[in-house]
């Protein structure tokens, strides 16, 4: 049976996901002398990398090729997850980690644009949330099975094993990849140099509101999207301890985030509520010390998840295809940018005080970016159903 250019894309998005190390990763880090400030130095180079990349990436997606960016992403994941699985301190870690970085600016916005413009030649680009949100919802099924693994691939094995048979589902991936049909109608439509593009991406933003607001949204939701994923596994230490479980915590960490995803189109009228809902668990988790908390830890991935999915939604609906890629980078930049100072905080709260101390901090920003919602979504009418 031949394979649509869609169901090419769930499968691609399942392949990348499909990691045996996501779960275990800070266990790892941990087991080879890397701190939580350590940590936090790993995940700052990381993300000035993806800073100084990812618009760049975004901007050669459109101007060449979404199809040849995924598969450098599928290279650059394996070769990471072999550079990552045989570090032995910090300073190879890093190297790997920047590898990671080239594999996260090639999918920033890549796979949503091509799911998109293929939906728009199939003149069903309505469909583009819940499509969007299945495929992201595989990505995290494979995460899932990922996390499921690495926790008693670890437990039999080592931690490095985990991270070397990460490659085999790149090199599948990488297959699939190469029997995709890549939409072409945006290419027709210009061919800007760099700074045009990128200030053309910067216009789209500033000239609608709604846009305007949205990114800043954004931008603070990744502050606790880096907690979660940065420093999760950390938190969840708190509670349980062996790597079998942990490994099965992330697995529904991640379930949780598809869950999120697929009923994201379902939420189109609720803003408001999933802007709500990502905020309250945080405020909980801070005042409830057991392990409860790690059900709250649960439920606000899944409304972050399908927050995530209705902003870039958004995005994709009030952008032309000539920047959509572009677009998306440029928001996912000003995020990163926040993140590199609350990151280091967060590292160093968790090493000198507690993970709970760090759960007390991402609340107060989430707090705000409630606040800010509430007062400024006032003067847009529906903002909500936009």
């Amino acid at each position: 049976m031949k394979l649509t250019n869609i169901q090419k894309i769930y499968a691609s998005n399942f392949l990348t996901g499909l990691v045996f190390w996501y779960g275990i990763e800070k266990l790892f880090m941990t087991s080879i002398g890397i701190d939580a400030v350590g940590i936090g130095a790993a995940t700052v180079a990381l993300t000035s990398f993806l800073i100084i990349f990812d618009i760049p990436s975004g901007i050669i997606a459109d101007k060449w090729s979404r199809k040849g960016m995924l598969a450098v992403s599928s290279i650059s994941l394996a070769l990471s997850s072999i550079v990552l699985g045989s570090s032995k301190g910090l300073s190879l870690y890093i190297v790997g980690s920047l590898l990671y970085g080239l594999y996260i600016v090639c999918t920033s916005g890549t796979y949503g644009a091509i799911m998109y413009d293929t939906l728009h030649e199939e003149g069903r680009s309505n469909q583009y949330s819940k499509i969007n949100g299945r495929a992201y919802g595989l990505f995290l099924a494979g995460a899932g099975f990922g996390n499921i693994a690495s926790g008693f691939i670890a437990n039999h094995y080592t931690y490095r094993y985990s991270f070397f048979l990460s490659v085999i589902p790149c090199l599948l991936n990488l297959i699939i990849i190469a029997s995709m049909y890549e939409p072409t109608f945006h290419k027709s439509i210009g061919k800007e140099k760099f700074f045009t593009q990128v200030g053309k991406s910067l216009l789209e933003i500033s000239k609608l509101k709604l846009l305007r607001i949205l990114t800043v949204v954004v931008s603070l939701l990744t502050i606790s999207e880096y907690f979660k994923l940065e420093f999760g596994q950390l938190y969840m230490l708190r509670y349980i301890t062996t790597p079998q479980s942990i490994g099965l915590l992330w697995a529904v960490f991640a379930f949780a985030m598809a869950f999120g995803s697929l009923v994201a189109h379902r939420m189109r009228s609720r803003l408001t509520v999933l802007i709500g809902l990502s905020v309250i668990p945080y405020f909980l988790m801070s005042i409830i010390d057991n392990k409860l908390s790690l059900v709250l830890f649960m439920i606000q991935a899944v409304a972050a998840a399908a927050l995530i999915n209705q902003i870039e939604t958004r995005i994709q609906e009030n952008t032309p295809s000539s920047v959509r890629t572009s677009v998306l980078s440029v928001v996912s930049t000003l995020g990163r940018v926040i993140s590199i100072p609350t990151t280091l905080t967060i590292g160093w709260i968790i090493t000198n005080y507690s993970p709970l101390r760090a759960v007390h901090f991402t609340a107060v920003v989430l707090g705000i970016m409630f606040m800010f919602w509430l007062t400024t979504s006032r003067s847009i009418p529906g903002a909500d159903k936009l």
